[in-house]
């Protein structure tokens, strides 16, 4: 339905390092029901991490460099990134798409090879003072290199989107942010969630997922990778005021200060990670998402609102234009707004047809249709340079 074989025969998909699976990941999963075929290139790949990657993938040398140092000491290769991506070759490529909030877009293409960077969001690192420095032991002199090389590094980003001749964002909070940054506005592109998300939840699935687990009945639910950007630390301390139990799904360098401030309460639960069949139980299970990270898009509340799930997010962020105020969930600024949030929550006020909805405005199929549209006007404009 979607193939676009016969305009573009040999795509190849760049993406930033595959080394834990993401929403950046989802999307290019997506991608590939409309080039099946494609090839993937990345810096650095774990191919444990996507058993579901069947195609062809090329890294680069930082990939040799991990494996003789170790996976560890792979955040501290990140500067080599762009000489990484410029050392791929596309020879005989019909279409390069970069999909990456990182360098990836800083791939050299031929003059005739339409370059579409798929921009999850301008390098956070970089320009939002993203440094997850939290996790480090030498965390101010993390803290200081890093902005020194960041002025450097800045320049390095605006100077290669001159290398792109296409643009898409997932988000107009994105596009808003392109445009600042790059000086382009980028086609909007909403991902989109697959439909088993909308699918209903047995309910002897959700009891054996709380045996497993030992999840209570009555819960919070917080799904997120654990950085201090995405602020967990809040969702804690509001329940520790609100009396709710937390049930924690994800993992990352914060875990040991997420830990700390959890003080051993037995009304937080910290799961690590589980399967995607698994989470999906627990979205249907729960009282509320608690989403309290600055987030360019964000899927996980759309597959939370999917099986009828409430949503609570922080007010900012492209969770703006997929959360619906006063019918799929409810915004706060704070934490003490959380905790308000929470000490007030009746589920009788609001209607699960109307949260369902609201996740049905970001499926799959929407994605695919529009994705494949804008490659029709892209392959349309290219063959008319040679016309």
């Amino acid at each position: 339905m979607y193939n676009l074989h016969k305009l573009f025969p040999k795509v190849a998909i760049v993406a930033d390092q595959m080394t834990s699976f993401g929403g950046a990941d989802r999307e290019m999963m997506s991608m590939l029901k409309v080039f099946p075929q494609a090839d993937i290139f990345t810096v650095l790949f774990y191919k444990e991490k996507y058993p579901m990657i069947t195609n062809r993938v090329y890294t680069s040398f930082v990939q040799k460099y991990t494996k003789i140092f170790g996976k560890k000491f792979s955040r501290h290769l990140k500067v080599l990134n762009p000489i990484a991506y410029e050392s791929f070759s596309f020879e005989g490529y019909d279409l390069v798409i970069s999909i990456s909030a990182g360098p990836a877009k800083s791939v050299i293409t031929g003059i005739d090879q339409p370059h579409l960077a798929m921009v999850m969001t301008p390098p956070r690192s970089l320009w939002d003072n993203e440094l997850n420095a939290r996790a480090s032991k030498f965390r101010q002199i993390y803290r200081w290199l890093s902005n020194i090389l960041n002025t450097y590094l800045r320049v390095w980003d605006v100077s290669i989107s001159k290398r792109v001749d296409y643009w898409s964002s997932n988000s107009e909070f994105v596009a808003k942010k392109i445009k600042k940054t790059y000086g382009v506005t980028p086609k909007v592109l909403y991902p989109g969630i697959e439909e088993r998300y909308f699918e209903p939840v047995a309910s002897e699935d959700i009891e054996e997922v709380r045996k497993k687990y030992s999840v209570p009945e009555d819960f919070v639910l917080v799904v997120s990778r654990l950085y201090d950007y995405k602020r967990v630390d809040w969702a804690i301390r509001a329940v520790q005021k609100s009396g709710d139990n937390l049930v924690i799904v994800g993992e990352g360098p914060d875990i040991k200060f997420l830990k700390k401030i959890a003080k051993g309460d037995p009304k937080i639960q910290f799961l690590g990670f589980i399967t995607d069949d698994e989470v999906k139980a627990l979205y249907a299970a729960a009282k509320v998402l608690l989403f309290c990270g600055i987030e360019d898009f964000g899927l996980v509340p759309i597959e939370a609102m999917a099986t009828g799930t409430l949503v609570f997010a922080y007010k900012y962020g492209g969770v703006l234009e997929t959360v619906s105020e006063g019918k799929s969930g409810e915004f706060f600024e704070n934490e003490e707004k959380l905790v308000e949030l929470l000490k007030k929550l009746d589920k009788r006020m609001y209607n699960k047809r109307d949260i369902v909805n609201q996740a049905r405005k970001f499926s799959e199929e929407r994605f695919l249709n529009n994705f494949t549209e804008y490659l029709k006007q892209i392959h349309e404009k290219e063959s008319s340079k040679l016309a």
